[in-house]
């Protein structure tokens, strides 16, 4: 008899104990979903408002915290560096991406920013892993922090921005590939395809998303933008017009179908991942898009974008319902911001008799070659260029024994001469700039990196934009100030709003709630935010 008490004791202390040790343990999400939209704009929501079902964006915005001006303080360089901002809690200063691409001095080419030949593509050419960003990223930390018991996906539109939302450490990251039409991945990561994705290429419907039509969800003439496209019947109508796989992927990718396409997958992933149930916090990154095809891909001006903004926000708040069923809403940090975009096109500037111009880069880069083959001699002195970042060959300035400090101020006075042109900086100009302010010579600091960046950068003047040697307009926008949402909402967070935030801050904020480390190249500060208390 005394044995059973000595064991009733010791069960009723060790039951004490843990339900201590569970108490004393700080609450945290469950899971972590991260949605990055392309196109993403303030003002776009404040016209759409009152079109908007209650589940979706005006939820967001009505229970979460929003700030509906984050501020961008880094140039437009390509979503590539806006991701690995976000994620990373830093700039290309310290993380290393300054763009979609960059000139590789080595080869003399523009490489990818994330090519990795030691990474084999699963359904794709392509050979990408995140070893060129520098900086960890805060699902990186979540990873360590659980030591690797939490589940980290990333799902979205492109290869690149797909797998900074993933991390290093991430168990699988999956996109549509451009030369197939099908999800794909990296061998870099360990689970390489997951099921629940290629389950979409096998039985098809990833490839149905790609061929169906695009008619208006509701009838037109409830739409308070006009079609681009009219059509009598429908009000406008799209099909998929590519004369190949990849240009009918690309026309698939600036249509809304692809976010469908995104949250399908996504809720299978929730389910057979079980993310959210187990022991850790889990996280899942996601890409949506509101660009559309044209030199007006972000402006509200039709009916047609218009309805990409509908139907995002009923795919939204289905997300919202399926997670809040399976994991709940008091137990899952949602967090929703954008890339960087121009505001208005050529043309709309053009219609309002705004002042711009279009920049050519190959006739500029002569033009400088020919000066400094004046002042140098016979060479070809300019040896690349990219995105108003100008190249110089240092092996044949260092054999000729010039001046490298002088060359680049060559560079940086012509390019002043130049239409169009409204600065120009050396690298040593550029490198003695304060990163902290809210003006251009912040944000070309914050995105200079010396492994990727030009020896001269230059920027245009307000309206300007730059053409590639084929005529077509740089998507890259020239805003000398860059703003977008940021709503956080779910866990405990109270609605709220918030005065002044950074991208940068995102990281931080997700690292705080979450109780692990901040990505360790962090610069962002954590935002303070008004939180209820979470009810079990």
């Amino acid at each position: 008899m005394k044995m059973k008490s000595f064991c009733l004791f010791l069960v009723l202390i060790c039951g004490l104990a843990t339900s201590v040790s569970a108490a004393n343990e700080p609450e945290r999400p469950r899971l972590v979903v991260n949605i990055v939209i392309d196109g993403f704009q303030p003002e776009h929501l404040t016209a759409l408002w009152n079109l908007f079902d209650k589940g979706g964006f005006r939820r967001l915005y009505s229970q979460g915290a929003v700030c509906r001006h984050a501020y961008y303080p880094i140039l437009s360089n390509g979503a590539t560096s806006d991701y690995a901002t976000i994620v990373c809690g830093t700039t290309p200063y310290d993380h290393g991406i300054t763009g979609d691409r960059y000139y590789d001095n080595k080869t003399g080419k523009l490489q990818l920013s994330l090519i990795d030949p030691a990474a084999a593509g699963i359904g794709t050419p392509e050979t990408l892993s995140p070893k060129s960003l520098l900086a960890s990223t805060v699902s990186d930390e979540l990873k360590m922090n659980s030591g690797g018991k939490s589940h980290v996906f990333a799902i979205g539109i492109n290869s690149q921005e797909t797998i900074m939302l993933a991390g290093h450490a991430a168990d699988g990251a999956v996109w549509i590939d451009n030369a197939s039409g099908n999800f794909a991945t990296s061998s870099f990561y360990p689970l390489g395809l997951p099921r629940w994705a290629d389950q979409m290429n096998v039985d098809h419907s990833l490839g149905n998303a790609i061929t169906t039509d695009w008619v208006p969800l509701y009838p037109i003439n409830t739409y308070l933008f006009p079609p681009k496209r009219q059509d009598p019947a429908k009000g406008f109508a799209y099909s998929n017009t590519g004369t190949s796989t990849s240009e009918r992927v690309l026309q698939f990718k600036r249509t809304p179908f692809v976010n469908q396409t995104v949250k399908d997958v996504a809720l299978k992933a929730l389910e057979a991942e079980k993310l959210g149930q187990g022991g850790n916090p889990d996280y899942l990154g996601l890409q949506f898009s509101l660009q559309m095809i044209g030199d007006d891909s972000f402006e509200l001006l039709s009916a047609e974008k218009e309805d990409m903004y509908l139907r995002l926000d009923k795919y939204l708040a289905e997300l919202i319902e399926k997670i809040d069923q399976s994991v709940g809403l008091s137990h899952t940090l949602f967090v929703v911001t954008g890339s960087q975009g121009d505001v208005h096109s050529q043309n709309t500037l053009s219609n309002y008799k705004i002042s711009g111009g279009t920049f050519s880069p190959s006739s500029s880069m002569a033009l400088l070659n020919l000066y400094l083959m004046a002042i140098y001699g016979q060479s070809q002195w300019v040896a690349g260029y990219f995105n108003k970042n100008i190249y110089l060959d240092h092996t044949a300035i260092e054999k000729k024994g010039i001046s490298m400090t002088a060359m680049q101020q060559h560079c940086a006075d012509f390019m002043l001469e130049l239409q169009g042109v409204q600065a120009a900086f050396t690298t040593q100009e550029i490198l003695h700039f304060d990163g902290k302010g809210h003006d251009e010579h912040s944000r070309l600091k914050n995105s200079y990196n010396k492994n990727h960046s030009g020896d001269v950068i230059f920027t245009l003047m307000p309206g300007w934009v730059e053409a590639d040697a084929s005529g077509n307009i740089v998507t890259a926008s020239n805003r000398k100030e860059s703003y977008v949402p940021l709503i956080l909402f779910g866990y405990s967070i109270s609605s709220q709003t918030i005065t002044s935030a950074n991208v940068t801050d995102i990281a931080p904020t997700i690292s705080n709630l979450l109780h692990i480390t901040s990505p360790n190249a962090c610069t962002g500060r954590n935002l303070t935010l008004v939180l209820n208390e979470v009810k079990h």
